[in-house]
């Protein structure tokens, strides 16, 4: 499994995600050919370069906080890989009075949205103390490799190849080899978090009766289905691109669920994100509901939640929870559903004023966040449609703020919808 970033929700989905759901290898993209031309999928550095520099205008134009960059320019940084060596990233320096005040990073594949993440911090290879960091730890486990061997042969280790595997996700890759060449081993740190990863060990268990989440036919159709997704935002950013020389906000959509609580971080991050749903449609004409507080250590229990403890939550007990909640206050109505989530649902649901709870497995970062969500539950009320598509949180950690998130910033991701169903 990666390393845990942040414990909210417990082992959400199998580390089976990160090779097969998650950040879309280019698997399916040819390299670029001999003579420069692309071919397939692939992005070049210059069609990258063209689409950073118009989406940060799109940026700049449609978020407040994000203004400054409307006169900026782009830069290229860094070119990632991805678990196979084939290229899934680059990242750009935003650069405004000579002075860099942000980075945005593109796919290397079609087969991935355009824009993948921005912010107005440093790219994380670029920050000296991760990669000194970085280094150190492969010389450390490099020298218990040849204590652990009773070996005199010193390993050297080669120039630290980059890795992007979706938002937030980044890695360095180091090659150990001897004295005569030979690779003995590929290391990958977590350079955010200092940790050596071993992407080929998983110690999830899944529950009995759960597990066609994870059949190999169920989740090539959802990979298919992210694809198709990635492909179709390329088709309209590259159309919008050749219609028009600056990005225009009429040409977004963005809606959002007026009503819906904020509910501070309580017993775990699903059940306060379900009491959100609940306390929407405790305003909205079943009022039946407790006060915010025991309806969230109510759904806890209901979910199966460990707490007191650490808070986490087998996504699949979302659903039943809220039913057994609902069933409890005479609502028997209300149905609750799990599924995996997908554009076309998000703005469905959010359009039939109807909030629902997103349960990430390796969440990226929102817009304005320090942090990123990791394995986390949230309240979704809203999006936003442009270029680059957002999902409107209420995330349990500000009681104020409604958050803009990429969609598709996670490795994996669970939708629980909630509806009152008449008839």
């Amino acid at each position: 499994m990666i390393a845990n970033r942040k414990f909210g929700i417990g082992t959400l989905l199998a580390a089976i995600f990160i090779v097969s759901m998650a950040f879309v290898p280019a698997v399916s993209a040819q390299e670029e050919s001999l003579n420069g031309t692309d071919t397939l999928n692939v992005v070049s550095v210059k069609q990258a370069e063209e689409v950073a520099s118009f989406s940060i205008k799109e940026i700049s134009g449609s978020l407040s906080n994000f203004s400054e960059w409307g006169d900026a320019t782009v830069k290229l940084s860094t070119v990632y890989y991805d678990l196979d060596g084939k290229k899934s990233a680059y990242s750009f320096n935003i650069i405004e009075n000579k002075q860099q005040i942000g980075h945005i990073f593109i796919s290397a594949t079609k087969d991935n949205c355009p824009v993948l993440e921005f912010s107005k911090g440093k790219i994380p290879n670029e920050i000296p103390e991760f990669t000194t960091r970085s280094e150190s730890l492969v010389q450390e486990h490099a020298n218990k490799l040849i204590s652990e061997n009773n070996s005199k042969e010193e390993l050297t280790i080669g120039k630290m190849k980059p890795l992007y595997l979706g938002p937030t996700f980044y890695y360095a890759e180091y090659t150990l080899t001897d004295t005569k060449g030979n690779i003995k081993e590929k290391v990958i740190v977590d350079l955010p978090f200092s940790t050596i990863v071993n992407f080929n060990e998983s110690n999830v268990n899944v529950p009995v009766g759960e597990d066609y989440f994870f059949n190999n036919t169920y989740l090539q159709q959802q990979q298919e289905m992210r694809i198709q997704n990635a492909n179709a935002q390329w088709t309209a950013l590259e159309k919008e691109m050749v219609d028009s020389s600056s990005y225009s906000a009429s040409s977004s959509v963005e809606y959002s669920i007026s009503g819906v609580p904020y509910y501070p971080w309580r017993d775990g991050c699903s059940p306060t994100a379900a009491g959100m749903v609940l306390g929407y449609w405790d305003t909205h004409g079943y009022s039946n509901f407790p006060s915010r507080d025991y309806l969230i250590d109510e759904l806890a229990e209901a979910m199966g939640t460990d707490w007191p403890g650490n808070g986490a939550t087998w996504p699949w007990n979302i659903d039943d929870g809220i039913e057994t909640v609902c069933d409890t206050y005479n609502y028997p109505r209300f149905q609750a559903s799990n599924d995996y989530v997908s554009w076309s649902e998000v703005k469905t649901e959010v359009n039939a004023n109807r909030p629902f709870v997103l349960s990430m497995l390796n969440g990226g970062t929102a817009i304005g966040c320090s942090q990123d969500y990791g394995e986390h539950s949230v309240t979704c009320m809203g999006y936003y449609e442009g270029s680059t598509d957002y999902v409107l949180l209420h995330d349990t950690w500000s009681t104020t703020t409604t958050r803009y998130l990429a969609f598709g910033s996670w490795t994996g991701a669970m939708a629980t919808w909630v509806k009152y169903v008449t008839g």
